[in-house]
């Protein structure tokens, strides 16, 4: 059909039009949004506080000063965190709920429970509908020991459509502090045969289960989710273990 001379016109054009496309450069807006993609994929916290950083140096801008915030939260300088955080506070501010949201988990993060119920009550009465607000409050009452509340407030924010992973897994929680771990095993057991795989609620549940005494299909789910090249030593660690206290890390705001 095409001869020789024909083909190697076709080929030649066909080379350099698929090399052209690989040498077109990023724009500027490309570049930050591939870096931060990049960051965000393997938890780069600094790699994205620098980002957020020197975009800001250009130019204010709510959305990344509320990014640049999170980063920083994420990265557990939860100080400064707050400090960014201070001009999206204002209540005119369109990114002034999402805000005081995070100005609470920092307030949890540095251990100021009672400053973090107030602020999550002040939110709950200006948008009683932000279900993270009363998980909030509930996760500091839980810190204080006050678990009736806690349990109220997790129940609330089940009820303003939190994920329902995150109210049972602190529900379960809240159970195991308590010692009532069947009750807590009667929660998370039902979400993990759903499929359901995150890490806390896992290892909330063997440890409930282990405390319940089952250990054989504790060891089961060890082995099955690849939490312990000694499966055996960790039922028997787990065994030992006190029944945790009102400063439990499970109960940690989720992130």
């Amino acid at each position: 059909m095409f001869n020789n001379s024909t083909k190697k016109v076709l080929f030649l054009s066909l080379i350099f039009a698929l090399g052209g496309c690989s040498v077109l450069p990023m724009s500027q807006s490309e570049s930050i949004a591939a870096k931060e993609k990049l960051y965000q994929s393997t938890n780069n916290h600094s790699g994205l506080i620098s980002l957020y950083r020197e975009q800001l140096k250009t130019e204010e801008n709510n959305a990344v000063r509320y990014k640049l915030a999170l980063a920083y939260y994420q990265k557990g300088d939860s100080q400064s965190s707050l400090d960014y955080l201070q001009p999206l506070l204002d209540e005119k501010n369109i990114y002034f709920t999402s805000a005081t949201v995070l100005q609470i988990r920092n307030l949890i993060q540095l251990k100021k429970y009672h400053e973090a119920i107030d602020l999550s009550t002040m939110l709950i009465n200006k948008h009683p509908h932000i279900s993270e607000a009363y998980n909030l409050r509930g996760i500091a009452n839980a810190q204080l020991g006050n678990y009736k509340s806690a349990e109220q407030d997790i129940h609330a924010a089940r009820k303003h459509f939190i994920n329902d992973v995150i109210a049972i897994n602190n529900l379960a929680m809240l159970k195991i502090i308590n010692g009532e771990y069947r009750g807590a095993v009667n929660l998370l057991l039902p979400q993990y045969l759903n499929g359901v795989k995150e890490q806390r609620l896992v290892h909330n549940l063997v440890f409930a289960l282990v405390k319940s005494g089952d250990t054989d299909y504790a060891l089961d789910i060890i082995k099955k989710e690849n939490l312990n090249t000694s499966p055996k030593d960790l039922v028997n660690a787990l065994k030992n273990t006190e029944k945790v206290g009102n400063t439990g890390t499970p109960v940690r705001p989720r992130r």
